[in-house]
């Protein structure tokens, strides 16, 4: 099985200024919010999040004790750290800078709730890799939890001296009926973005994950650039043949139609549907918004199919100056395409702002696939962070949550 070529050969396969782009790593932050305090916990407001989304999209109570629990464990140990003292890096899993991101997903309709999490550390990528480590142990012995196949790719995550924007995060998903699921995101650009080619490939043969891979890389080309750059793998922390991987693949310099004909190796893509999300709500593909934050394409594979499914993450801040200039454009998008998730999604952003839309910057991406089983999702950071270059320019007094 050929690979995707890891040897680019010159660096231009990877010039200064493409690939995944973190918005506030490297940047001081400021606290800023409305509606939590200082003295509140990562944990706290984590929960309040999870309780706010299931709230606004009418989907049972989580339980608040319940999930304090899960979340004081999931968090550990920097979880009862307060907000109002910023970590010393920015973590990347959050658009703001924050450890943690809600997102929703829509699927046939149903909402499902989901907590990416991604330990603050001491600042070091080092410190995050092993308290990333400390959190799937602990996940591993959870009934329904299993990290067999973690154990035989994790070498290929792990290095003394991480690169990249993170090192490893985790998700929890709430699934009808209070099932939970978890996932752990890694970073192939651990040793270097020039080895993520060949880490990636090393993965999926491990996984035994070789025909849709072959199918994927094949399509592509059998090389790899900036235009189709791994920047993550998600691996689903189960055991049985109910697994999926996913691969998302950065696209910087490409057009909307070179995105989508990308995509068109996948079983369940739709023709041109994922140039008109880009174009739909990020306009033209040579202004300068464009250049903020390249699309992703996440490819599934699993055991039980041939070919990778596809789904498209559409960036929106900063691609877009506020939050109300994303909404906008996404909903003529979704109307567009008839999906009935719009009044929900328009809901849940208002049931998470915490001051009005055209001053606030949360919504990492969307993510959308069309066909007989569409999928639409948002991703939302909960806000509380801010540049510090920007301080004082937003102010708003903290009121008592609701």
């Amino acid at each position: 099985m050929a690979a995707l070529n890891s040897d680019p050969g010159t660096r231009e396969a990877f010039p200064p200024g493409s690939g995944v782009i973190a918005e506030m790593i490297g940047r001081p932050l400021h606290f800023e919010s409305a509606r939590y305090r200082p003295t509140d916990t990562y944990a706290e407001i984590a929960c309040d999040q999870v309780c706010r989304a299931h709230a606004s999209l009418g989907l049972a109570d989580p339980g608040r004790d319940e999930l304090r629990a899960l979340l004081d464990d999931l968090t550990h140990p920097w979880g009862r750290l307060p907000v109002g003292s910023p970590p010393e890096r920015a973590c990347w899993v959050s658009i703001d800078g924050m450890p943690f991101e809600v997102s929703v997903a829509w699927v046939g309709g149903e909402p499902t709730v989901r907590l990416s999490l991604e330990s603050p550390g001491d600042g070091t990528a080092r410190s995050r890799m092993i308290d990333g480590a400390a959190l799937t142990r602990r996940l591993a012995a959870r009934p329904g939890v299993s990290a067999d196949r973690l154990a035989r790719i994790e070498d290929l995550f792990t290095a003394d001296d991480p690169q990249g924007y993170f090192t490893v995060s985790h998700a929890v998903a709430w699934r009808p009926g209070g099932r939970h699921r978890y996932k752990i995101y890694l970073n192939p650009a651990v040793a270097g973005r020039d080895q993520s080619p060949r880490r990636t490939h090393e993965a999926m043969v491990r996984l035994g994950l070789e025909r849709p891979w072959r199918a994927l890389t094949e399509h592509l080309g059998g090389t790899i650039d900036a235009g189709h750059e791994p920047a993550a793998v998600a691996l689903d922390l189960v055991d049985g043949d109910d697994f999926r991987v996913q691969v998302f693949l950065a696209h910087s310099g490409s057009s909307p139609e070179e995105i989508d004909a990308k995509a068109a190796v996948a079983r369940d893509h739709v023709p041109g549907v994922f140039a008109r999300a880009l174009r739909e709500i990020n306009g033209p593909h040579d202004t300068p918004a464009w250049q903020r934050k390249p699309p992703v394409t996440a490819y599934s594979l699993d055991p039980r199919h041939d070919l990778p499914g596809a789904t498209i993450y559409v960036p929106l801040i900063p691609v877009h100056d506020n939050d109300r200039a994303a909404r906008d454009r996404v909903v003529a998008f979704l109307r567009s395409e008839g999906s009935t998730a719009e009044k929900a999604y328009v809901d849940l952003l208002d049931a998470f702002a915490d001051r009005p839309l055209h001053r606030s910057l949360t919504q990492n991406f969307i993510s959308y696939r069309g066909g007989d089983s569409p999928r639409f999702a948002v991703y939302l950071a909960p806000g509380t962070y801010h540049a510090a270059d920007t301080a004082g320019t937003d102010h708003v007094v903290p009121q008592p949550r609701g």
